[in-house]
């Protein structure tokens, strides 16, 4: 299983994007399977779409908002991470993502487990083989979540998911490996008219 993790800045953007048909019409049945309360509102299951998905913007935004007016909001609120099982694995039902998805906003420190202040965050599946969660990074004492190296935490727990739900093992390297230069690097061993950057010469 593989998760990616983005930032940005428009809770309404995002939530749109998740209900929406997707880039290639690739959305289908968008629906909500898990949330930090257990009662947001899921445009997909409503009778007005539009009306639900501003409800459920409004609801994700309330802590961002006051803390906004305390001038301590971050500019890059919102929190998106999307994981997909491989293409080999069983399907999956909404419950078992559901799970998921509590496991990986507790282990990235979005919304820890048993901590009533953790910030909100829903689960989205619009297709059999992936779910999207959308979180505000805004805890409900107003402080910013703690989510350093979320990307390796999620992967930690992604690593347990697979061998406890019996699902293909993704080879997951041992961050051992030499680091590749920076394209700002290589630029300037172009212009220095070097054909390597300066940490491959150096390496060597």
């Amino acid at each position: 299983m593989i998760a990616k993790i983005s930032s940005g800045k428009s809770t309404a953007g995002l939530i749109r994007y998740l209900y929406g048909p997707g880039r290639a019409n690739e959305h289908t049945d968008p629906h909500l399977v898990a949330s930090w309360d257990g009662y947001a509102p899921d445009p997909g299951r409503a009778d007005d779409i539009t009306a639900a998905r501003k409800q459920l913007v409004d609801d994700l935004d309330l802590h961002v908002k006051q803390a906004d007016r305390l001038g301590r909001a971050p500019k890059q609120h919102v929190w998106h991470c999307s994981l997909r099982a491989a293409p080999g694995d069983r399907l999956l039902d909404d419950g078992e993502w559901a799970d998921i998805a509590r496991r990986v906003v507790a282990a990235t420190g979005i919304a820890p487990a048993d901590d009533p202040d953790g910030c909100r965050w829903i689960a989205v599946r619009h297709a059999p083989d992936h779910i999207h969660i959308a979180a505000t990074k805004v805890r409900g004492d107003l402080r910013s979540a703690r989510h350093w190296n979320d990307y390796l935490t999620a992967d930690r727990e992604l690593a347990a998911i697979e061998k406890e739900y019996g699902l293909q093992r993704v080879i997951r390297g041992d961050r051992t490996a030499a680091k590749r230069p920076h394209r700002a690097e290589q630029e300037k061993a172009l212009r220095n008219g070097q054909a390597k950057a300066a940490r491959e010469r150096l390496r060597t």
